[in-house]
């Protein structure tokens, strides 16, 4: 069987017995991978109810998404917080990956208000390109935004669309308004549909 620990590192070991505590493996091959060099894309979405944003953290694991920041809007529905949320999100992250043969895990965020995650990121990097997804029917299409020399940042608001306050606060940081369709789409949908775009244009060029 294969093991890795999320972080470039890759074994294959053979079971040696199987109890109902305890599996013992020897390792057979053992080898640290370096982290691709390639342009980061971050997905940060609106929290949504039921098990919906579990499927959007797999989807993203899946597709090669490097950090997922669940974001509180003003109009996000109100949902469960603290540690034990971001605990579930991580495993169904691993889970994915197992899936996925990913061996390097999206970072996952604690849950934040827009100004708190935007803080964040002015804090740690100063190389970003900030999209967001605007119902705007003159808005530029989501590949026309495209540049990979900067990590890109996909901003997904809430179902209720983001209030003018918070376009204004995105705006102010050079974020700059997308759209992926005509049509409507629902707070997973819309993100993962950019993080197909934004991993396969990536993936390509990498």
């Amino acid at each position: 069987m294969e093991l890795f620990d999320g972080a470039g590192t890759l074994a294959q070991a053979e079971i040696q017995s199987i109890s109902p505590r305890k599996t013992t493996l020897t390792i057979q091959t053992l080898q640290t991978l370096p982290r691709p060099h390639r342009s980061q894309v971050v997905i940060a979405c609106s929290l949504a109810q039921g098990d919906r944003f579990d499927w959007l953290i797999s989807k993203c694991t899946e597709l090669g998404v490097d950090r997922i920041c669940p974001v509180r809007f003003e109009r996000t529905v109100k949902l469960a917080r603290g540690e034990k949320v971001t605990d579930r999100f991580v495993k169904l992250a691993i889970a994915a990956a197992k899936q996925s043969e990913r061996l390097f895990l999206p970072r996952i965020d604690r849950a934040g208000s827009l100004l708190q995650t935007l803080e964040h990121f002015d804090s740690e990097s100063s190389g970003t390109s900030i999209l967001y997804g605007s119902p705007n029917p003159k808005a530029a299409s989501l590949l026309q935004q495209v540049d990979f020399s900067q990590v890109m940042i996909v901003f997904i608001g809430p179902e209720g669309g983001l209030t003018p306050e918070e376009e204004h606060l995105l705006t102010e940081r050079g974020a700059r308004e997308v759209r992926l369709t005509d049509t409507v789409l629902r707070i997973e949908t819309a993100a993962v549909a950019a993080a197909a775009i934004l991993c396969a244009k990536r993936d390509r060029l990498s």
